[in-house]
C-alpha cells in the first residue's frame, strides 16, 4: 500500500488542488495493477516520509500485525481512522439466519482490537427514539447527519459526562455509538459539535414542549403537582464576556468563581417540565412568577406548586393565591411550640424514624399549617445544638481563663469585640445566651465574664419541629407531607445534572454556548429519567451511576484471524451480555445484542 498525491481541477473555478488516495498495488497476469482503496481527502498535514509511515501502519492494522517501531502520534491516530474506514468499506453484514460457516484459521493469529463501549449507548438510543426526539428534530428541519450528531452529543452526556470537547473525544475514540446509527464520526471536527449545540438551543421551547407531551402520553402523567427549585454551577476561568456570569453564593462551595443559575420545574415523577437560565447572583424568590407564567396553565387545570423555604416569600405566596394556585411550601417561620389540643397523625413510621403531623387552619387567609415533628430531625438538631453549645462555651471559658494569665486579652473593649465575633460565628446558638462582662473602671480591663443559657427556649428551637404552609387543598396530613417530601426529586435531579450529566464546570466564553451547554444536560436528563422510571416500574430501583457502572463492561470488539490463504478475517460484533446487563435489557424490552455482526476479509 502507498499514499498517492493526485492533482485535480475544480470544474467551476478551474483552480487546481491536491487530494490523497490510499492505493494498493497487486500482481496480475497482465502485469502489476493499482486500484484505489480509499480516498482520504486533502486535510492530512504530513510530510512525504510521514505519508509512507501512514500507509505502512494502515496495512499493519488491517492485517493484524503488531508494529515493530513507535509511530508518531499523528500518524497512529490517522492510521486507526483510515483503517476503520477501509474495513467498513470492505465489510459485509452477516445474515441473521443460522447458517454455519466453517473456515480453517490459524489459532495463534487470533487477536482482538478496536474495543468500544456500547451498552448504555444502546439503551439511551432506544429511549431517544421512544420519545421520538429524532422525529421531532426532522420536523424542525434538521438533516439526517445533524440528527445523528445531536443524538451523539446528548447521549455523550449520559455515558461520558463532560464538556463538548470531551464529548467530541468520546465520539471519536471511546464509543461504538456511531455503529448503532450507521454514522461516521472519525473525521468529526470539534467546531461541528459547538455549532450543533447552537442549533439545539435555538429550538429549546419546541423540544421541551415535545418531550413533556411525549412523556405524559407514554407514562400517563397528569402533571397536577409541580415542583420548582434552583441550583447554580460555576465557570472555569474569569467568564468576563458572559452576561449571566455573576459572583454569588455557590451551592457547591465555589463562591470564588463566577456562577450561573438553572431553574427547573418538574412534575411529581421527577420529569422536567420547563427549564430557565438566570444570572449567577439572582434572588431565588424573584424568579418564581416568571417561571410559573411560562407554564401557560389554564384556569381549569392549574397545578399545585411545591416550593422550598427560600422561594416561599410572602410576596410570592400572595401572588399564587391571587392567581388561584394552590401550594405547599416550607414556612420561613420557626414554630416555637406545638399547638395544644391537636390530634397528631403518623405520616411515616420506620424502625429509625417517626414523623407525626397535625393541621391548623387559619380562617383569615384560608391557609393551613401542617406542623410536623420528626424524631430523626430532633436527634440531629440536639446533636448539633450540643456540639455548638460546647464549642461556644469553651471559647467563652478560654476568654475567662485568659483574664488571669500574662499576655492574654484583658482589655474590656477587646473582650467585647471577641465575644461579638463568637456570637457571629455561632449565631444559631448564641442568641439564647445572656453574656455579661464586668469592667474595672480604673484599668479598663475586664474582671469577669459570666453567661447564662435559656434552656427552655433552646429546647423549643431544636425540637425537631418544622411547619408546612398549604393553600387551596383539602388533603389529609399524610398526603400533604408525602407531596412536599417529593421536592427531594428536584434536588436529586440537580445532583444528577451536576454530577452525572456534565453540567459542571462550564468552560465556554459566549452566552449562547453557555446556555446550550446547560440545555443539552437538561435534554439528557429527560432521557435518563425515562430510563430510570421505566426500570422502577419493573421493580429495579437503581441510580444512574449504578446503571452506568453495570453497563460499562458491555462492548463491541473486532476479532482478527488469518485463514489458509493468508487473508485476514475481521469480525466486528458485540460481546455477550452479563446476567445483570441481560436483566436490564429485558426489563426495558430492548434487544440485548446491539449492532450488527460484520465480517471483512482483506
Amino acid at each position: 500500500m502507498f499514499i498517492r498525491k493526485k492533482t485535480k481541477k475544480d470544474s467551476k473555478t478551474k483552480r487546481e488542488y491536491y487530494t490523497y488516495q490510499l492505493v494498493e498495488s497487486t500482481r496480475t497476469e497482465k502485469g502489476p495493477r493499482q486500484h484505489v482503496l480509499l480516498s482520504i481527502g486533502n486535510q492530512i498535514m504530513l510530510s512525504d516520509t510521514e505519508r509512507k509511515l501512514l500507509a505502512c501502519r494502515i496495512e499493519e492494522i488491517i492485517n493484524g500485525v503488531q508494529p515493530l517501531i513507535q509511530y508518531p502520534k499523528d500518524v497512529e491516530n490517522l492510521a486507526n481512522i483510515f483503517a476503520c474506514q477501509l474495513l467498513r468499506k470492505k465489510s459485509t453484514k452477516l445474515s441473521n439466519e443460522k447458517e454455519k460457516v466453517f473456515e480453517p484459521v490459524d489459532l495463534d493469529s487470533i487477536t482482538h482490537e478496536h474495543c468500544r463501549t456500547v451498552g448504555l449507548e444502546h439503551i439511551s438510543l432506544q429511549f431517544l427514539r421512544k420519545l421520538e426526539l429524532d422525529v421531532k428534530l426532522k420536523q424542525l428541519g434538521f438533516t439526517e447527519k445533524q440528527i445523528q450528531l445531536i443524538a451523539g452529543v446528548i447521549i455523550g452526556r449520559l455515558v461520558q459526562p463532560g464538556s463538548e470537547r470531551s464529548t467530541h473525544y468520546w465520539l471519536q475514540n471511546l464509543t461504538a455509538f456511531d455503529e448503532l446509527i450507521e454514522a461516521d464520526f472519525s473525521r468529526l471536527s470539534l467546531s461541528s459539535v459547538y455549532r450543533i449545540a447552537d442549533l439545539i438551543l435555538a429550538k429549546k421551547d419546541n423540544l421541551e414542549a415535545h418531550l413533556i407531551q411525549k412523556e405524559t402520553d407514554l407514562f400517563s402523567f397528569d402533571n397536577a403537582i409541580l415542583f420548582y427549585d434552583l441550583t447554580n454551577t460555576y465557570f472555569e476561568g474569569s467568564a468576563n464576556n458572559i452576561t449571566k456570569a455573576k459572583r454569588g453564593r455557590s451551592k457547591e462551595k465555589q463562591s470564588n468563581s463566577p456562577l450561573i443559575t438553572l431553574g427547573l420545574v418538574v412534575n411529581q415523577q421527577g420529569f422536567p417540565i420547563k427549564s430557565h437560565i438566570f444570572e449567577g447572583n439572582v434572588s431565588e424568590s424573584k424568579t418564581l412568577q416568571s417561571a410559573v407564567k411560562q407554564l401557560n396553565c389554564s384556569n381549569e387545570r392549574k397545578p399545585t406548586i411545591v416550593l422550598d423555604a427560600g422561594i416561599a416569600t410572602e410576596e410570592n405566596l400572595c401572588w399564587l393565591r391571587e392567581n388561584q394556585y394552590s401550594y405547599i411550601v416550607c414556612s420561613r417561620k420557626k414554630k416555637k411550640e406545638l399547638p395544644k389540643d391537636c390530634v397528631f397523625e403518623t405520616v411515616k413510621e420506620t424502625k429509625d424514624c417517626l414523623i407525626k403531623a397535625t393541621c391548623v387552619r387559619y380562617n383569615d387567609t384560608n391557609e393551613m399549617e401542617l406542623v410536623c415533628h420528626s424524631t430523626t430531625r430532633e436527634k440531629k438538631e440536639i446533636s448539633m445544638r450540643t456540639s455548638f453549645q460546647k464549642l461556644f462555651e469553651e471559647a467563652l471559658q478560654c476568654l475567662l481563663n485568659g483574664l488571669g494569665k500574662k499576655r492574654a486579652i484583658k482589655k474590656y473593649d477587646k473582650i467585647a469585640e471577641k465575644i461579638g465575633r463568637l456570637k457571629e460565628k455561632y449565631s444559631c446558638i448564641a442568641q439564647y445566651y445572656e453574656i455579661n462582662v464586668h469592667k474595672d473602671d480604673k484599668s479598663d480591663n475586664a474582671t469577669n465574664i459570666t453567661w447564662e443559657c435559656n434552656t427552655e427556649s433552646i429546647q423549643r428551637r431544636f425540637g425537631g419541629v418544622y411547619v408546612l404552609r398549604c393553600y387551596g387543598l383539602t388533603w389529609s396530613s399524610s398526603d400533604l407531607w408525602q407531596t412536599y417530601i417529593m421536592l427531594t426529586k428536584v434536588e436529586e435531579g440537580f445532583c444528577c445534572l451536576k454530577s452525572n450529566l456534565g453540567l459542571r464546570p462550564i468552560f465556554h466564553k459566549t452566552d449562547n454556548r453557555v446556555d446550550a451547554h446547560l440545555f443539552i444536560s437538561v435534554l439528557a436528563y429527560h432521557i435518563m429519567q425515562s430510563i430510570l422510571y421505566s426500570l422502577q416500574k419493573q421493580n429495579i430501583c437503581i441510580s444512574w451511576e449504578t446503571l452506568r457502572n453495570i453497563m460499562s463492561s458491555y462492548t463491541r470488539v473486532t476479532t482478527c484471524m488469518k485463514n489458509e490463504q493468508g487473508q485476514t478475517i475481521h469480525i466486528r460484533s458485540s460481546t455477550n451480555p452479563e446476567s445483570q446487563q441481560r436483566h436490564i435489557y429485558r426489563a426495558l424490552n430492548i434487544s440485548d445484542i446491539p449492532g450488527r455482526r460484520i465480517k471483512s476479509i482483506i
